[in-house]
């Protein structure tokens, strides 16, 4: 990722100071850890287990957590001196009658309220109340492009309507340009399963493009490799939950995931411990 691509969309200077919060300003790259899904799907742990997850991956290099406004009161707050915070403004439940509407329960200011550095939203493309979120969508980019905030746009192709089967580059690279289109700065999209494939997606979109982590891999070494593979395609960055908060070892993913991100690009750069070998 050049540091021309990275800088496109962020001429607001604000924007450009906190972008540099949740990514390395000189390449635009990055690790987010999305934790927002207890919203979605219930807790995630127990508290303790919770808090000490949020502390590993602020110590294991993440450039910045994803998490919804009240979660935020229980992060320790040494843990923001060394990763960033967006602010989730997106929520829908797992157990609604339709799994994919994601309506607003926070704005901008709310998030800056709260300490903020970023915001994200989620849209389902597909889904009955797409138009809605595209609106929603419409409303925060106006709002971040006024107070300077940056914006993560979560887009992806899900509802009734879809194809079964694994998502297409094709679909990917449409998810992209909508979010590219609509204002975001950052893009968050799922992975196509192929590092060639994505990156024709890659080459399709102007602004940083982050890829998600998906389901939960069997292993820790399985989640880092999944992370050193879709690296290779020159995506900006991984923004992973469940293969971060559910490892065996948090800290040491986090770890590994941030050299790949930041550094070599291979699983093996990092030992299982989550140890960095000596150069």
């Amino acid at each position: 990722m050049s540091d021309v691509r990275a800088a496109r969309g962020r001429d607001h200077g604000g924007k450009r100071i906190r972008l540099s919060r949740i990514s390395d300003p000189r390449t635009g790259r990055g690790l987010i850890v999305a934790m927002d899904h207890s919203v979605t799907l219930g807790p995630l742990g127990s508290v303790q287990r919770m808090r000490n997850v949020m502390q590993a991956v602020a110590d294991g290099g993440a450039d910045a957590l994803v998490l919804h406004r009240g979660r935020v009161r229980t992060v320790p707050e040494d843990a923001f001196a060394r990763v960033g915070l967006i602010v989730h403004l997106s929520a829908g439940t797992s157990r609604s009658m339709d799994s994919d509407a994601k309506v607003l329960v926070g704005g901008v200011e709310d998030a800056l309220r709260v300490g903020a550095d970023a915001v994200s939203i989620h849209v389902n493309i597909g889904s009955p109340t797409e138009s809605r979120q595209l609106e929603d969508f419409w409303a925060v980019s106006r709002e971040c492009d006024t107070l300077g905030v940056p914006l993560l746009a979560m887009v992806y192709s899900r509802g009734p309507h879809r194809p079964a089967g694994p998502v297409t580059a094709d679909e990917v690279a449409h998810m992209a340009a909508i979010a590219t289109d609509l204002g975001a700065d950052v893009v968050k999209v799922d992975y196509c399963g192929n590092p060639d494939e994505m990156r024709t997606v890659v080459d399709s979109c102007p602004l940083p493009l982050y890829v998600a982590g998906g389901s939960q891999a069997s292993s820790d070494s399985d989640a880092v490799a999944l992370g050193a593979e879709i690296m290779s395609a020159g995506v900006s960055g991984l923004a992973f939950g469940r293969n971060v908060f559910g490892a065996t070892d948090p800290y040491g993913v986090t770890k590994r995931l941030s050299r790949i991100v930041h550094g070599d690009p291979s699983p093996m750069a990092v030992d299982r411990a989550g140890t960095l070998e000596s150069a």
